[in-house]
């Protein structure tokens, strides 16, 4: 949002999201990820907070992880959505 906006969100999402190597086997690699994120109310209330880890396996590295994270995604999502519409 443009500082010099005057109008503001009702809800505020952050969070953070990364992936990491994990291990490989033969031609696979596998990547862990871990997505969190927070919906605040304008007035700073924290309306809720949820976290999500995933793994996933390729023979790409760069593949496993967003993979990985793709997946977190869903799984977080399915949870933290209808808490938002409450």
């Amino acid at each position: 949002m443009d500082s010099s906006s005057t109008n503001h969100a009702d809800v505020e999402i952050t969070g953070d999201a990364f992936s990491a190597y994990g291990m490989r086997k033969g031609n696979l690699i596998s990547c862990k990820s871990r997505i969190e994120i927070k919906a605040h109310k304008q007035n700073g209330d924290l309306i809720t907070l949820d976290r999500q880890t995933s793994v996933a396996v390729d023979i790409a590295e760069q593949t496993a992880a967003k993979t990985a994270l793709q997946n977190a995604a869903v799984g977080l999502a399915e949870r933290f959505i209808p808490k938002l519409a409450q």
